[in-house]
């Protein structure tokens, strides 16, 4: 047994969390304790304030319980790619299965066609068999420049890719392996060197020119398919399909496949955003090279590890039934970034710490892009079982057996690409003997707007529509067939893109995964009352634990204003000081959960300073972006708006970001909630202060509790305080000021008009 297990091509480790558990339990009896005394109360204390209190508290345990759940067990995985490669080196290298890598863009302004370039560049210089993958880039935008770009990009590649293997470079974006190297020693290896920073530096200014002048140097557009893109100021939701093959990988060449397209769009045809745009390349795929593992990444996300392919690959082939390995998600770290995280979008704790417990249970969800799928589980087919398990299951599967009139139903009219699905189901090699050249035109078909009408696309197959946050939705899906998934963080970063460079691009991006991630627990993939009976109770509370994010706005922003209006009225809604053991009770429970958070950031390798910026970044979020995503579903589900997804601006660098750190206010109004809070606790801290120093309360009576709750809000928020003084893009709008101060008075007026 010890035998085979060192030849395991991965090892997973399963964390002893004892300690943690005690923790939790203590911190449950407190919970309890606290909650009693509520209800023991009620009856003296009873007022609006003390209600309101209580049911966000009663909130707030549900959430603790369902962040219990999911970091019960945590679970590392190890990979072993140096066995891959002993086991599938040589001649054996035939067997290893092929990828499909699927790179999406929109925007060539909004996500640097430069920065595309380079993670494209990346993946073409990944360690793997070339004739195993293919690279498919999906410009969403159709834009000539995007085309343009590659076009370019291909012809740095042939010279770019010989240099990372000739000289056994990992860091192969590069932009970044420029602005990290110093210059080598080595006079031969530095001649070479230059020379490619200098074809790099004509790369980028080829790219920079389009982008500035909004033109494409035509020669670069097949004249087949000008007709499809899209041009600056034209409607980017009317236009034909554009499929290129832009390098058609032979035999012994150094280049994969690189395969370019843009769907077709039209005005009166719904297009479900990125979840459409991906199913259409898993249709062009499919017809093409057929892979039966795909890997999909944003545009920013460029491969830092070369081997990362090799290290997914362990988990597919290792595992001891397919089941247990739907799909693979690989954490999304990112580069650079400002010192101690001020806006808090790196998410450190929740890659390092958090993630893990997902391993736990069922494996996590899917975040969206560095990830390794299955296409089987992606074309909605359960994992292998015997016939007597498979007994039962949903009439809506199919399997190889399945007529070819069934096959269309769901995958739509192409023969060609129910010939392939067929061979997923089979489980069999799949590979054309013609070229991607020759099969253009059904790849066309299949990125048609019309094609996958009367299909069970974005249904039962492929991404799943329904909510912008079409990753969540299209994992759940999957895992709700049976399959089980890993997460996996590497020694080295396997990828790593660019996070929101400023405040006011996180509460956008924030506010948009808010909305998606509550559409798919109002959906009727409810994690509760959906789908899927082969989902454990532990997996559906950790679904709930993430797509209810956007709800715990109203306990936070009520819990928020609480103690100011309970300074400005009177009324108490929290223990007094003389009695000691409930307020000791209150005490431990602030010091357990903020004392619980920062030693997490602490034990992760993280400051105490990220620690604060992070949990402060946490409660504006809160109260602003989740706000308004709460809104807008709620708007979409009485039928009055439409949620519509919001591509978060990328920069290409560290120029981008905030110099130092610091907010920066337009008349957005995702900042209106927070300066509302702050205006409510500043007026309340300023006159209970007042009443203090002159003896307006009794010793008795002091709620030291409610003033130091305000107090501590009013530091969370010291962001907007400073945008209430300061000028210019740090200061706060008028607009904004004035908005803040009306809804202030709004709230103040309805809590005293019903006496809370």
């Amino acid at each position: 047994m010890d035998f085979c297990k060192s030849f395991s091509l991965y090892e997973k480790i399963i964390h002893e969390s004892k300690l943690y558990r005690a923790y939790a339990c203590i911190h449950l009896v407190f919970l309890l304790v606290f909650l009693g005394y509520r209800l023991v109360h009620s009856s003296v204390e009873f007022n609006g304030l003390w209600m309101i209190a209580f049911l966000c508290e009663l909130c707030f345990s549900f959430h603790w319980i369902l962040d219990q759940n999911v970091k019960w067990q945590p679970i590392d995985y190890k990979a072993y790619p140096d066995r891959l490669k002993n086991r599938y080196g040589g001649e054996s290298a035939s067997k290893l299965p092929s990828v499909d890598i699927i790179i999406t863009t929109t925007d060539p302004f909004k996500e640097p066609a430069i920065m595309t370039a380079n993670t494209v560049l990346s993946v073409l210089a990944v360690d793997y068999p070339v004739e195993r993958i293919a690279c498919y880039v999906s410009d969403d935008g159709s834009s000539p420049i995007t085309f343009y770009s590659l076009v370019e990009t291909l012809s740095f590649a042939k010279k770019w890719v010989p240099f990372c293997k000739k000289f056994n470079i990992e860091t192969t974006a590069p932009f970044m392996y420029f602005s990290i190297q110093n210059k080598p020693s080595d006079p031969k290896f530095l001649r070479e060197w230059q020379d490619m920073k200098g074809e790099y530096e004509s790369l980028e200014g080829n790219i920079t020119k389009a982008l500035e002048t909004g033109l494409a140097p035509l020669d670069s557009v097949s004249q087949h398919s000008i007709k499809g893109f899209v041009y600056r100021n034209s409607d980017i939701r009317n236009h034909s399909s554009v499929v290129q093959v832009i390098h058609e990988g032979n035999e012994g060449d150094v280049l994969p496949h690189l395969i370019y397209v843009a769907r077709e769009k039209r005005p009166n045809v719904d297009h479900h955003y990125k979840a459409g745009a991906m199913n259409v390349m898993a249709r062009v795929s499919g017809i093409m090279t057929n892979a039966p593992y795909i890997l999909n990444l944003d545009c920013d996300m460029h491969v830092s590890n070369p081997k990362a392919i090799q290290e997914a690959m362990c988990f597919f082939l290792d595992c001891p039934s397919e089941r247990e390995c739907g799909f693979v998600q690989f954490p999304q770290l990112f580069y650079g970034g400002l010192k101690d995280d001020p806006f808090g979008n790196r998410h450190k704790v929740f890659l390092k710490a958090t993630a893990k417990g997902m391993n736990g249970i069922q494996g996590p969800m899917y975040f969206g892009t560095c990830c390794f799928h299955r296409r089987k589980g992606l074309y909605g087919v359960p994992p292998a079982t015997n016939k007597e398990d498979r007994q039962g299951k949903d009439t809506r599967h199919f399997s190889s057996s399945s007529s070819i009139k069934a096959f269309k139903s769901i995958f739509g009219e192409s023969s060609a690409l129910v010939a392939s699905a067929q061979t997923i189901m089979e489980d069999t090699a799949f590979h054309k003997h013609s070229s991607p050249s020759f099969l253009v035109e059904e790849a066309f078909k299949v990125a048609s707007c019309s094609y996958e009408a009367k299909t069970a696309w974005g249904k039962e197959v492929g991404w799943m529509y329904g909510a912008t946050a079409e990753d969540v939705l299209t994992g759940l899906k999957v895992q709700s067939l049976g399959w089980h998934s890993i997460y996996y963080t590497p020694e080295q970063s396997a990828f790593i893109g660019c996070a929101p460079g400023n405040g006011l691009d996180t509460l956008i991006q924030q506010k948009r995964w808010g909305t998606g991630l509550l559409e798919v627990f109002v959906s009727k993939s409810c994690p509760f009352l959906g789908m899927n009976k082969p989902m454990s109770l532990r997996q559906r509370m950790l679904y709930a634990y993430f797509t209810l994010w956007a709800t715990w706005s109203v306990p936070t922003l009520c819990y928020a204003i609480l103690p100011a209006f309970s300074l400005l009225s009177g009324k108490s809604f929290l223990p007094k000081i003389q009695e000691p053991f409930v307020f000791s009770i209150a005490v431990g429970l602030f010091l357990s959960v903020y004392g619980r958070r920062l030693l997490e950031y602490v034990l992760n390798g993280c400051s105490a300073r990220e620690w604060w910026n992070n949990q402060r970044m946490w409660l504006i979020v809160c109260i602003s972006s989740w706000v308004f995503a709460l809104f807008d579903v709620a708007m979409k589900m009485v039928g009055l708006s439409e949620t519509v997804f919001v591509v978060t601006p990328k920069g290409s660098g560290e120029e981008e970001q905030s110099k130092e750190g610091e907010f920066t206010f337009n008349s957005s109004a995702l900042f209106i909630p927070p300066t509302t809070v702050l205006l409510i606790n500043l007026a309340a801290i300023c006159e209970s202060t007042l009443r203090f120093a002159v003896g307006g309360y009794e010793i008795k009576n002091k709620p030291f509790a409610e003033y130091f709750c305000s107090v501590w809000v009013v530091i969370n928020l010291l962001p907007f305080l400073k945008g209430l003084v300061r000028k210019g893009k740090g200061g706060l709008p008028w607009s904004v000021i004035i908005r803040s101060c009306a809804l202030a008075m709004l709230l103040w007026t309805t809590i005293v008009t019903y006496g809370c």
